[in-house]
């Protein structure tokens, strides 16, 4: 008995040494924040019994807390006891029709009342007006002959309904659609859109976002190709534009547009661009735009950088393969009129190929470095078979047996 209290005083003095001497943490504060959600599509109804989510994050974008709460008939809610987070961060949502509908605030106004309006949904892509559409040369690089573009869209849904994409309709355009110049890469696209999907379709691409009612803004990047001073591509504004211009930098020099009127220089952030403008474009109308004034490289460069991409292969063997055949041609006539050999004198290239035997023979040569750019036939093989095609027309006597010599009467 003795031992077991020695044992239980041990335990407490220990639990007494280790536990720290701290005052007690201070209750956070709490508050009850109210809202109501609202159908902002006239003579719409709201549905009973809206889920409507809280998330809470701390100034450094932690997630703290989360909330639920339902609404009544007339889409009230009510989130109790929610905690104030410093600096912290309250987004509240609901969903309605798949669409989420929400607002954004911080802890100075958690006491205000939050209103959520919803809307109805439409596939009528021909609701989104572009206000306005702004093309800005970024960067032009001589050596790869690539530009660098960005674009800016403001677009507005002026109804009281969502669009909203459906890609099974075919009879309907129901999603944003923009057009590129030809051959783009590296596409970027930037929203204040909910998160949705970027389909290749035709010269462009279609945006599947949502689109609430009011205003919004989409960017996006991408580089284009060009092989002369001039570039022309057809813009095709499926949606119109209020305005739609393009701007370039006065550091790039020389670089002009057509196709739209020039405009008033225009100066951002101390970079000066020269600008293009083009007003109340219908949609589908489009224009036709040139870029003029492209800087390429020197001759030389444009040759080693050819080499190096295997570009100029792919034009110099098939020219140099016809001046080939066609010298092969040209000799093989030449030897065909050649002078006959005195009589009695034999001759080991005695015998000359026919017109339609050399056309064979060149055929086949073709045939065969065909089969050499594919990769179908190893280069020694390759070379023992056209020289041999070659020695052909060249020499049709090469492979005859060599005639014993004939004495001259006397």
């Amino acid at each position: 008995m003795i031992l077991k209290l020695a044992i239980l005083l041990a335990v407490a003095t220990m639990l007494y040494l280790i536990t720290p001497i701290e005052t007690p943490l201070l209750a956070q504060e709490t508050v009850d924040v109210h809202g109501q959600v609202v159908n902002g599509t006239e003579g719409a109804e709201l549905p009973d019994d809206l889920s409507v989510l809280m998330l809470i994050t701390s100034g450094d974008g932690m997630l703290t807390g989360t909330g639920q709460a339902e609404s009544d008939a007339q889409g009230r809610f009510v989130f109790e006891d929610v905690q104030v987070e410093p600096g912290g961060s309250y987004t509240v949502s609901v969903d309605h029709q798949g669409i989420f509908y929400g607002t954004s605030f911080g802890a100075d106004g958690i006491s205000d009342d939050v209103l959520l309006t919803v809307f109805e949904t439409t596939g009528d892509a021909s609701i989104i007006a572009v206000e306005r559409q702004v093309m800005v040369i970024a960067a032009v690089d001589k050596g790869d002959q690539l530009v660098s573009a960005i674009e800016f869209v403001q677009i507005n849904n002026p109804t009281d309904r969502t669009l909203v994409p459906d890609l099974t309709d075919l009879d309907q355009i129901s999603f944003l659609r923009f057009a590129l110049p030809p051959n783009p890469s590296g596409l970027t696209v930037n929203s204040d859109l909910p998160a949705g999907d970027i389909v290749s379709i035709g010269t462009g691409f279609a945006f599947t976002s949502p689109v609430a009612p009011g205003p919004h803004s989409i960017d996006f990047s991408y580089s284009f190709p060009f092989e002369d001073e001039t570039l022309s591509f057809r813009q095709s504004l499926v949606q119109g534009a209020g305005a739609f211009q393009v701007w370039v930098p006065e550091v790039i020099e020389g670089v002009e547009v057509r196709g739209l009127a020039s405009i008033d220089q225009v100066n951002v952030q101390g970079t000066s661009y020269q600008a293009y403008e083009g007003r109340d474009f219908p949609p589908g109308q489009g224009l036709q735009l040139e870029i003029t004034g492209l800087p390429l490289p020197g001759a030389w460069a444009r040759f080693t950088d050819a080499v190096k991409g295997g570009r100029f292969w792919q034009v110099a063997i098939p020219s140099a393969l016809a001046a080939t055949l066609a010298a092969l041609l040209l000799w093989g006539l030449i030897r065909s009129y050649g002078p006959a050999p005195e009589a009695g004198v034999a001759s080991t290239a005695s015998r000359v190929l026919s017109p339609a035997e050399r056309a064979a023979v060149v055929r086949s040569v073709a045939a065969l470095d065909q089969r050499f750019q594919e990769g179908d036939l190893p280069v020694l093989e390759y070379r023992a078979q056209r020289t041999e095609l070659m020695t052909s027309v060249l020499d049709p006597g090469y492979n005859e047996v060599e005639a014993p010599l004939v004495e001259r009467p006397e």
